[in-house]
């Protein structure tokens, strides 16, 4: 074809692409342009030769649940449809990685116990969904997200091969994380401003889930704390921001992210880095003495004083029946919250155990219902829930006891793999980075076992796209890099 007869068809194919969207923007249809301009977006990324267009969506959403996270998550970039950026993205990615390792005949996939275990998880939900589907119909879709959101990690562990986009998404990830203390003591003190005014359609573009914030915020101290002494002029606004995100996190008393923290901080010791732990514990010390003083000085009871809340939720981790007397009224709901977790999690054991024990009750049954009727037995309040606080409990409840197994390998096997990272740290400190994803990564972990974290997309998709990298880091994938463009683009 000559140059000047494929100019022609291209200005013409684009006066008519520009005709149609709009129109449609006159008739306040906003997706024909979002798709016109994605696809721009695409071909301009991918003609730069930088970073693959699929590692900037990754870390557009990394940005956006982190930041936005319970805000962002009910955000619909399609109006009118209930098709929000998680499923969204996650199939743009997919189908991209999937078209790309086709045509270059290299697969997302990597051979070792951990993308097999999650396989397993993958094909084992896949299959109790299409036998649930039929009875629940989206309720099912909709719980299968627990499962189907480990695609961001085949994604992420496949963009790793490639070195701009392996970069973009590290940076992301610092970005965000220096981001989010300021972004999050914002919304702590400025609530009604962010719920009330900073909308967009009328949802908050900033919502924050309380155990999230603190998740997310102590995963950022583990990744933006400097790991070397290169110097205060280069580090100090990791430094800065890393401090920032471990005060304002413990400030919250959220329980299952710092034992989160407490476990990668662990990891990290055995790697033989001590300066989180070194610096966790000169916070606590000097926010204790600070706190006790303040404290002291109040013309109140010491037993009201935020002193005593901080001590009370600290016992409340020991105390599992939840029947301990608390007497500060900021932490005089952690004995129910242990009482709430335990019986739900009693219940869902019990049902699931004695009515479908190796497959469970299915994506899109009604783990609350029993748990309901025992612990408010008078009460008519709306209940939304459906995940009982634990990945693991949700897990056997809708995939029984096949599914439990297969996600205990898994972390196992995780376990396995950041000891192995810890060993070689030692021996090779360059290795600081995977190591640091690897500690990360057992944050989100961890408060898994204790909160609503997987199963949904404000701390999956993340959680997600982290080990995917993490992963890539700690094995060393020796394979050729994903290349950089499509053929013909």
């Amino acid at each position: 074809m000559s140059p000047r007869l494929r100019t022609l068809l291209v200005g013409f194919l684009g006066s008519a692409i520009a005709v149609w969207v709009g129109i449609a923007l006159a008739q306040e249809e906003h997706f024909i342009a979002s798709l016109s301009a994605g696809i721009c977006l695409w071909a301009i990324l991918s003609w730069t030769r930088g970073p693959l267009a699929e590692a900037w969506l990754l870390s557009f959403l990394i940005f956006g649940y982190v930041i936005g996270n319970r805000g962002f998550a009910q955000m619909s970039p399609v109006s009118g449809l209930p098709l929000f950026f998680s499923e969204l993205g996650l199939g743009i990615v997919i189908t991209l990685v999937v078209l790309r390792g086709a045509l270059h005949r290299t697969l997302p996939i990597r051979r070792d116990w951990l993308n097999a275990l999650l396989l397993l998880w993958l094909v084992l939900g896949s299959g109790r969904l299409a036998w649930d589907f039929r009875t629940y119909g989206f309720l099912a879709l909709r719980d299968f997200a627990l499962v189907y959101y480990l695609l961001y990690f085949f994604a992420a562990q496949a963009l790793a091969r490639h070195a701009p986009s392996r970069r973009l998404l590290y940076n992301a990830l610092l970005v965000t994380f220096a981001v989010l203390p300021v972004t999050g003591l914002l919304a702590v003190l400025f609530a009604d401003f962010f719920l009330g005014h900073f909308l967009v359609d009328g949802i908050p573009l900033i919502f924050y889930k309380g155990d999230l914030l603190a998740t997310f915020l102590f995963t950022g101290y583990i990744i933006l704390l400097p790991h070397d002494d290169s110097g205060w002029q280069k580090s100090w606004w990791r430094w800065l921001a890393a401090v920032s995100s471990l005060v304002l996190g413990l400030s919250l008393l959220s329980r299952a992210p710092l034992l989160g923290l407490i476990v990668a901080i662990a990891w990290l010791g055995c790697s033989g880095r001590w300066r989180p732990a070194t610096v966790l514990i000169t916070v606590c010390v000097a926010g204790l003495l600070a706190v006790t003083i303040y404290s002291l000085l109040q013309k109140k009871d010491f037993t009201q004083t935020r002193a005593y809340a901080l001590y009370e939720a600290i016992a409340s981790i020991a105390d599992y029946s939840g029947t301990r007397n608390y007497q500060n009224e900021d932490s005089s709901n952690k004995g129910d919250n242990n009482r709430f977790r335990i019986v739900w999690w009693r219940n869902v054991a019990q049902e699931t155990l004695s009515t479908s024990p190796v497959l469970g009750l299915g994506f899109g049954a009604d783990l609350a219902h029993g748990f309901l009727i025992e612990y408010y037995p008078t009460s008519d309040a709306d209940f939304s829930a459906r995940s009982p606080h634990n990945v693991f409990v949700t897990t056997l409840g809708r995939m029984g006891l096949a599914g439990v197994v297969v996600l205990l390998a898994i972390y196992w096997v995780q376990g396995r793999i950041t000891a192995r990272t810890a060993r070689e740290t030692r021996r090779e400190p360059s290795r600081h980075m995977a190591m640091t994803l690897q500690a990360a990564v057992w944050v989100v972990m961890i408060s898994a076992c204790l909160g609503v974290v997987l199963e949904g997309p404000m701390a999956a998709i993340p959680f997600w796209i982290m080990l995917g990298l993490a992963h890539h880091a700690a094995t060393r994938e020796a394979i050729a890099p994903l290349p950089a463009e499509l053929p013909g683009v």
